[in-house]
């Protein structure tokens, strides 16, 4: 095998594992009741139920620059929180406004050259100040979403029976509406799942768990479900639920927007349990109190600094992020100042990927590797492939580590996942960064291929 050989084997394993880890499913129901549901799929479970009060002042966090959103909670709001308080995956607020999220790894968010805001915190901003879909859609360019680390789209609806998904598509927003009975989202774009329905929408696959088949999934038995009683929703979420070793749906959430309750349950803990919104005090300056998830029953109680100091922690090191523990968790308990975060700007950039690529089909690959080792022995730290249906590929790598790299990529025009060769079984269709060539199809010495990343980068890489 020769040496480029390997490098594509090992590419190859690299990029395909990640890319089927990705979940989350979730539906707006607006029939005879206005139900929201979803799947959280993760590789971890913990996490608490925050009850936020109205009239907090609230600066987003410094993670880059110093142009940082400021507002005040016009409304309370329960939410499920995993990365501390003020980060949370999903929630409803007090006027029935419910906005989730969802992983989307091509995300490119629109930067409307404004105040900035992290991907999480503007669930929070979103639940805190407004509560109609309508209001949302004509303030979505009034922030720029730096993201932290996830790229994400985003679900909301809110008691009027309004729903929008919105996705961020080469530094676009789109927002996509229906007038039907439901609306669906998983780990595409809405555009994407709904042509995959069109195309493929008559053959379900119900074992499978990728994206688009189980947007398929849920909106078939959506569509053959009345759901009158609540645990109708959970029925139809389990249809499409996870459960790997290391990666389940550890959460199950349904919201009755008409009763203004919040139904859960967990996969460490899997009877029903109930939030009744209307029974809580959202009053500015009472206790921040919280639930764990994975408690027996939904129980308020004092949330400290040493709860969520462990619920942030856990997650930075299962994330592998680099952050000023200390001043994130005193921002997330008490938000009311600007604070800026020296160590994780220290630390990450965002890159701008750009491929030119000489036909329109197959896949992309691409890998960066660290340090002239690795790059001898073909071990990339971030791998990921694309369909090629443009000219031109673009994709933000946000928060990236600095330093320094070499990036491989090759085309695979045939989409049989191997690299396509040519005269003598030399590699065709593939590119270093630098544009750097080596001899008779072998890859290029890293000095010529290595790039220094420190600052927010453009890049572009031409495969011929």
């Amino acid at each position: 095998m020769t040496k480029y050989k390997i490098a594509a084997t090992t590419f190859l394993l690299i990029v395909i594992i990640p890319v089927n880890l990705l979940a989350c499913s979730a539906f707006f129901y607006r029939g005879e009741r206005k139900i929201f549901g979803k799947n959280f799929d993760w590789g971890s479970g913990e996490g608490f139920i925050i009850k936020n009060n109205r009239g907090q002042i609230k600066y987003a966090y410094g993670i880059r620059g110093t142009n940082q959103a400021k507002w005040m909670a016009k409304y309370g709001s329960v939410t499920f929180n995993q990365i501390g308080k003020e980060n949370p995956y999903g929630g409803m607020n007090e006027k029935g406004l419910v906005v989730e999220q969802l992983w989307l790894t091509t995300s490119n968010y629109q930067d409307n050259q404004n105040a900035t805001i992290s991907e999480l915190e503007w669930i929070q901003f979103q639940l805190d100040n407004y509560s109609t879909v309508e209001e949302i859609v004509k303030n979505i360019h009034n922030l720029t979403i730096q993201p932290t680390k996830a790229t994400v789209h985003y679900f909301v609806a809110d008691r009027n029976g309004k729903s929008a998904v919105i996705d961020f598509v080469n530094g676009k927003t789109i927002i996509s509406t229906t007038e039907n009975k439901f609306q669906v989202i998983t780990n595409s774009t809405y555009e994407k799942s709904v042509n995959y329905l069109t195309k493929f929408g008559q053959n379900i696959d119900t074992s499978s768990r990728s994206s688009e088949d189980r947007f398929c999934q849920i909106n078939n038995n959506l569509s053959k479900t009345n759901l009158s009683e609540i645990n109708k929703a959970f029925v139809v979420l389990d249809a499409s639920a996870e459960n790997r070793t290391n990666y389940k749906t550890y959460w199950t959430i349904v919201y009755d927007m008409d009763n203004m309750e919040i139904h859960y349950k967990s996969y460490d803990n899997k009877p029903i349990k109930t939030i009744r919104l209307h029974d809580l005090s959202y009053q500015e300056n009472s206790t921040i109190s919280g639930s764990k998830i994975n408690n027996d029953t939904f129980k308020l109680e004092p949330y400290t600094h040493s709860l969520n100091a462990a619920l942030l922690n856990t997650s930075l090191q299962m994330m592998n992020l680099k952050m000023d523990n200390t001043l994130a968790n005193e921002h997330q308990m008490n938000p009311s100042q600007n604070n800026i975060d020296h160590i994780y700007q220290a630390n990450y950039i965002d890159l701008k990927l750009t491929f030119n690529i000489k036909r329109k089909k197959g896949i992309l690959f691409y890998t960066f590797i660290n340090g002239e080792e690795n790059f001898k022995s073909r071990k990339g730290i971030y791998s990921a492939m694309t369909m090629v249906t443009n000219n031109v590929y673009q994709t933000v790598l946000y928060t990236f580590p600095k330093g320094e790299y070499a990036i491989a990529s090759f085309h695979d025009l045939n989409g049989d996942y191997k690299m396509d060769k040519g005269l003598f079984g030399i590699p065709k269709a593939y590119a270093f960064s630098n544009n750097a060539k080596g001899l008779f199809g072998l890859p290029p010495q890293y000095r010529k291929a290595k790039i220094n990343l420190q600052q927010n980068t453009d890049l572009s890489i031409h495969i011929k």
